[in-house]
């Protein structure tokens, strides 16, 4: 007998739905496994940038500094880093030339002050007056210590005329400066002559002769500009041409400092590439699994829809194998045509869920041949199960299988939620000797999902067993509600199904979108906390003792704030000195403690002295003199502060530190986000600053970030069930689109309403969409709660991660599911009043 599989693809046309059902299993199979690898890559390359970015660029390439140098010898290194460039694939080598401190005669003033020459130099500075290219370059600090003027020739007219005077190059001094900063930037806690300002010549013929004139020892600095890497293979390549640049220049001798950073970067790259892949490959492998079962389930569709034919085919004696085959000719080109579909969805919806879009070559190739392989193994369990099934059906004894709906599985789930749960408690973030970034538990991780899954379970048994018992159910009164309980029980296979992955969904995006969310909250809030606002720097007593004043354009943003460090019975605790007026819309806040209602209770010295103070975290109350001369007694608690991170100790008021040099330290805390333009404010004020601190860089983000970039794919798988469960919803109502019309149909002829027809169909389903809304929504909440806490890279530091306000994704969940109710009712009304009654019937 002449077998029609030839025309098998055309055939699987004769079934819509079938192939929509293949297609979409398809590409939820392939979106999965690119997302996968893609999120795996692009983490590493995420933490390359990272690490890259949050330091100086210019030393990301090497870096050598040479000291106490001849003028031969600066030239001989220069020269030799140049040809090192050259042949290592670097675009040049940017060279400073600094003199050693000294004091520099301006008009019988002698200010300390460095020279020095770098190219392009005059290019980074803001000009103030002048602006020649030739001559000396002073700073304004050094122009006024000297009362120079423009045309002044220093060291009895050693130096060349001063030509220009520009503002002092200040930290943060910007990526083209900042692995100078050493060399050209004044720091004021070093000793007198040890650290100077930079004045420069930016002829580098005048500096070489000024030189010559000059004996004297100089530093010279050698910077290999580059472009950043983006990935971690380009940060492999850079980092090789950089140890064979360093090894080209050993002959330089022992005078240069060497150094290559990349390399460190690299291995924390890699750290955090690995703890991502380990997190993400089991969650990967399950979905992958149940996305099979769903493939089982295309086959059974298959089956049903073709029972016929297959039925003609198998009298005929075509055997079950046979059979499967035919069902793999039909849905391959669908299976296909749905993973090609989804690995071009999953590269484009990349900047959604990955934390980078740059990905490694080959990584597409790589991509793609795991795709197909998985999509493989989708087609071989299509021909399985359709031959295993054609089999039970009509050659195997018929067997109960209606045992397999009361095996309580859920209880399976719960089992591995309380193992899970306790990998939690004992720690899910591990540190292995040798390393920085914590290791995730995938155990651990898979908690809050075994949640979810558990009560998916659940929902849908109560459901089913609820639909069992529906013919019970008499509320002809509402007839919208009968028709719809009798529709649900009719379908409740499908129901239960659909529900099972829509509450899966909802509840895995809460998950990854929560604890995520508690990830970046907490590094926001512990570096706020460390800090004490957005940005901080320390300044001079004067400005404390009110001698210099702040910009009045800084006033509104600014608060200055005093830190005293003591002892209170032997311990080390930090006494921080607030001005109540400012602080409280300054300083980072917590909505866990009330700092204004706190800051209300202190106040000045009491009669014998004593001043009102808060007691931050676990330091004693009482009287207390933790500083000498500064006595202070607890008035209230609050468990943390801004300013203290990990310290411990009392805040008291302004007004009852009636000496400022009291205080160890003073700092003004800013609201800008913004560190270069808050520090250029304070510079274009004249006040003198040092030690900027950034909320953005105080501590080290990527141990966060791990964690994070590990629930944001989760919050992708969570968002492939989401319109998987919308799919099949629209997909069930399609399916049983001639059952339905058939009964609407004859249902109208006999007096049913239209408005009953479409409430009806909203009630049926709105029923499943409103459990699997309220059950993922709080399950994933709730679980998510529980993980994040527990999830936490820097525990020392307060406070713990926590998840966001709920409110705005269960309105947002809410609405979703309420528009994909309208879409899939809308339909099913449409069909049954467009469908002819006596069709139907013929049909």
């Amino acid at each position: 007998m002449r077998l029609p599989w030839t025309r098998a693809p055309r055939a699987a046309l004769a079934s819509v739905s079938t192939v929509l059902v293949a297609a979409l299993a398809g590409l939820v199979l392939a979106f999965v496994v690119t997302a996968a690898i893609s999120h795996t890559v692009a983490s590493g390359s995420a933490a390359v940038a990272y690490q890259t970015g949050r330091g100086c660029p210019m030393i990301v390439t090497p870096t050598l500094d040479g000291e106490r140098l001849h003028p031969s010898q600066v030239e001989q290194a220069v020269r030799t880093g140049a040809e090192a460039a050259a042949r290592n694939g670097f675009d040049g080598v940017l060279a400073g030339r600094y003199t050693a401190v000294a004091r520099m005669d301006f008009n019988g003033k002698t200010p300390w002050l460095r020279l020095g020459h770098r190219e392009g130099a005059a290019d980074h500075v803001k000009v103030i007056s002048g602006g020649e290219r030739s001559g000396l370059w002073l700073p304004r600090s050094i122009a006024e210590a000297g009362a120079v003027k423009l045309g002044d020739r220093g060291l009895s007219g050693l130096l060349p005329p001063v030509t220009t005077i520009f503002e002092d190059v200040a930290a943060p001094s910007g990526n083209w400066w900042c692995s100078e900063e050493r060399y050209v930037v004044a720091n004021p806690l070093a000793g007198e002559g040890r650290t100077a300002a930079l004045g420069f010549l930016p002829d580098r013929a005048e500096f070489d002769q000024l030189m010559t004139r000059m004996p004297a020892h100089y530093t010279v600095t050698l910077r290999f500009p580059h472009q950043l890497p983006t990935t971690l293979s380009e940060a492999h390549e850079l980092s090789r041409r950089s140890t064979a640049l360093l090894n080209d220049m050993n002959g330089l001798g022992g005078q240069f400092t060497r150094s290559e950073l990349l390399r460190r970067g690299i291995e924390l790259s890699e750290q955090a590439r690995t703890s991502v892949l380990l997190a993400v490959l089991p969650l990967t492998a399950v979905t992958v699994l149940v996305g099979m079962v769903a493939v089982g389930a295309v086959a059974i569709q298959w089956c049903q829809r073709r029972r016929a034919e297959v039925r003609l085919l198998w009298v005929r004696g075509v055997s079950p194998a046979a059979l499967g085959g035919k069902a793999v000719l039909e849905l391959v080109v669908p299976f296909v045509l749905g993973g090609a579909a989804g690995v071009g969805l999953g590269r484009l919806a990349l900047p959604l869920f990955a934390p980078s879009t740059a990905l490694e070559p080959g990584t597409f190739g790589l991509t793609a041949a795991i795709v197909a392989a998985v999509l493989g193994v989708a087609v071989l369990v299509v021909g399985a199960t359709t031959a295993v099934h054609v089999r039970h059906t009509f050659q195997a004894k018929p067997r109960n299988r209606r045992v397999l709906r009361w095996i309580p599985w859920e209880m399976g789930t719960s089992a591995l939620a309380v193992w899970s749960w306790t990998r939690l408690l004992n720690g899910a973030l591990t540190v292995q000797r040798g390393e920085v970034l914590p290791r995730i538990d995938p155990i651990a991780l898979a908690f809050p999902l075994l949640v979810v899954l558990t009560a998916a379970g659940l929902i849908s048994r109560v459901l089913g067993v609820s639909l069992g018992a529906s013919h019970r159910l008499h509320v002809w009164s509402w007839p919208s509600v009968q028709l719809a309980v009798r529709r649900l029980a009719i379908s409740r296979t499908t129901a239960t199904g659909v529900l099972t992955v829509a509450a899966l969904a909802v509840g895995t995006v809460a998950v990854g979108y929560g604890v995520a969310s508690a990830q970046q909250n907490a590094l926001d809030d512990k570096s706020g906390m460390i800090v004490g606002a957005n940005t901080a720097v320390q300044l001079p007593l004067a400005v404390a003792e009110g001698k210099v004043r702040i910009p009045e354009e800084l006033r509104s943003t600014t608060t200055l704030v005093g830190d005293a460090p003591g002892l209170v019975n032997g311990n080390q605790v930090r006494v921080l000195v607030v001005d109540r007026a400012s602080f409280e819309r300054v300083a980072w806040s917590l909505s866990s403690t009330d700092i204004g209602n706190a800051l209300t209770k202190l106040g000045p010295r009491d009669a014998s002295g004593t001043a009102p103070a808060l007691r931050v975290g676990t330091t004693p109350e009482g009287q207390w003199e933790p500083v000498n001369g500064v006595k202070l007694r607890t008035v209230a608690s609050v468990p943390q502060f801004p300013g203290f991170g990990v310290d411990k100790g009392y805040v008291i008021a302004r007004e009852a530190l009636p000496n400022a040099y009291d205080a160890a330290a003073w700092r003004l805390w800013s609201t800008s986000t913004d560190i270069n333009q808050f520090t250029a404010r304070l510079t274009a004020g004249g006040i003198r600053y040092f030690n900027p601190q950034s909320r953005t860089k105080v501590i080290d983000a990527l141990p966060f970030y791990v964690v994070g970039w590990t629930f944001s794919f989760i919050t992708a798988l969570g968002a492939v069930l989401a319109v998987l469960a919308a799919c099949s919803l629209l997909l069930s109502v399609e399916v049983r689109r001639r059952q339905n019309a058939l009964f609407t149909a004859l249902a109208t002829r006999m007096g049913l309403r239209r408005r009953t027809l479409v409430s009806s169909h909203l009630v049926e389903l709105g029923v499943i969409a409103a459990l699997a809304t309220v059950v993922g929504t709080a399950t994933g909440v709730i679980s998510a709660a529980l993980s994040a806490a527990r999830l936490d890279p820097a525990p020392r530091l307060a406070p713990l991660p926590a998840v966001p306000n709920p409110v705005p994704f269960v309105l947002l969940t809410t609405l979703a599911a309420a528009a994909v109710v309208v879409l899939a009712g809308a339909i099913a009304v449409r069909a049954a009043r467009t469908a002819r009654a006596g069709e139907l019937l013929r049909g």
